[in-house]
């Protein structure tokens, strides 16, 4: 993509995804009595176990790395199929949402507390995560625009094999950037939630 369309995609996203970030406080806010449950997301039970749980980080790192790269793959499959576009923008417009719904009802349930849990859950992996999600629905948007829409938001400097190769490269770094986000989630983002978790 040209560096002027991608800037403006960019920019589409952030409305899309400030727009569904409110949707999802509102939500949550409107369904408190349904989310909110005693047994539900945030609730003391859930806490209290957080406290005394023994992670097996070796197992945990299987689990988040599947779960990242399946979400990846997935996402990489459906752009080169006629409902890429609509993937992308589903998955800009529901990660809004999720994170609006969690952020509203950690504050809901524990007021300054809950965020502080919410931002230790975020760091450090999410400093990469983010960035490589971006990245790679960045991906998957030329894929499809180049597969479907006759190459309109192709490089003007990339054609043929050079631009397979390219794409091939950089969805290369993208996985690398995701692999050390797992590793980081796995085994250090569990010490700074172990030392948060006692505050509640």
């Amino acid at each position: 993509m040209l560096r002027r369309e991608r800037n403006s995609i960019y920019m589409l996203w952030s409305y899309l995804f400030l727009g569904s970030f409110l949707l999802g406080i509102l939500t949550m806010n409107l369904g408190s009595d349904m989310f909110l449950l005693e047994n539900g997301i945030f609730s003391t039970a859930s806490i209290s176990r957080l406290k005394y749980i023994e992670l097996d980080c070796s197992r945990f790192f299987v689990y988040v790395l599947k779960r990242r790269m399946g979400e990846g793959i997935a996402l990489v499959i459906l752009s080169t199929t006629g409902i890429g576009l609509i993937s992308v923008y589903a998955c800009v417009i529901w990660q809004g949402i999720l994170t609006g719904m969690i952020i509203t009802a950690s504050i809901m349930r524990f007021g300054l507390k809950g965020l502080l849990l919410i931002l230790g859950g975020l760091f450090p992996h999410q400093l990469l995560l983010i960035p490589a999600e971006i990245m790679l629905l960045g991906w998957c948007y030329e894929n499809c625009s180049g597969g479907h829409l006759k190459g309109r938001y192709l490089s003007a400097y990339y054609k043929g094999k050079q631009q397979l190769v390219r794409q091939g490269m950089l969805l290369l770094w993208i996985g690398v950037v995701i692999l050390i986000g797992c590793i980081l989630e796995s085994y250090v983002n569990p010490i700074l939630i172990s030392d948060l978790i006692k505050i509640f």
